[in-house]
């Protein structure tokens, strides 16, 4: 065996020795959509509004008590943040300034002009009705994944939909009641 054969062996041993594994608990992956419990999406958006066109990437951080979305213009300008404290304080962020309140839609509606049913959306954009009102929700007949979910005035359209952990969630949705729409592509799905 020649020197620089060793020296690899003996590197390749050291690195290896290197690596650990976990030793804290491993968080299962929800057996349900419904059971997602934690979860961040990114991607596109697109929102328009009776005067206005937005786009951009957003990205969406939710648990159980808090959450946080961000959108993102072009070339990082016009950057919009919303977010929900544990305590159930919300903040919007934009341009330079920083408003508190309590209802996330409210705030968006005021400050804005964007009606964006926040709370629900948090159903929708896993393909669920929430559970708060009546909904009539339209499902594939092979895949029985909903195609569409009708829910407080609001119209869902899901276009397409991607595996993750064994779970089926939205790719392409648009949520729209007029003369609001915002369309959703997702890249990118870590749910728990």
């Amino acid at each position: 065996m020649t020197y620089r054969t060793l020296c690899i062996l003996a590197f390749t041993a050291l690195i290896s020795a290197c690596s650990t594994r976990p030793t804290g608990p491993i968080t299962p992956p929800p057996e349900s959509v419904s059971a997602i419990s934690k979860w961040e999406t990114s991607g596109r958006v697109g929102i328009r509004t009776q005067n206005d066109a937005v786009s951009g990437n957003f990205n969406w951080q939710k648990d159980a008590k808090t959450f946080d979305l961000s959108i993102v213009g072009p070339f990082g300008q016009g950057a919009t943040n919303l977010n929900q404290a544990t305590d159930g304080k919300v903040t919007l962020s934009y341009e330079d300034k920083v408003i508190t309140g309590n209802d996330p839609a409210t705030l968006l509606q005021q400050e804005l002009g964007w009606e964006f049913p926040v709370k629900q959306v948090t159903y929708w954009i896993r393909g669920l009705a929430s559970p708060d009102s009546a909904a009539r929700v339209s499902k594939n007949p092979d895949s029985q994944l909903p195609n569409k979910i009708e829910q407080d005035g609001w119209l869902i359209i899901y276009s397409n939909f991607t595996k993750i952990d064994g779970l089926s969630l939205p790719q392409k949705m648009q949520v729209s009641n007029p003369p609001f729409r915002v369309n959703l592509i997702i890249n990118q799905w870590t749910i728990q």
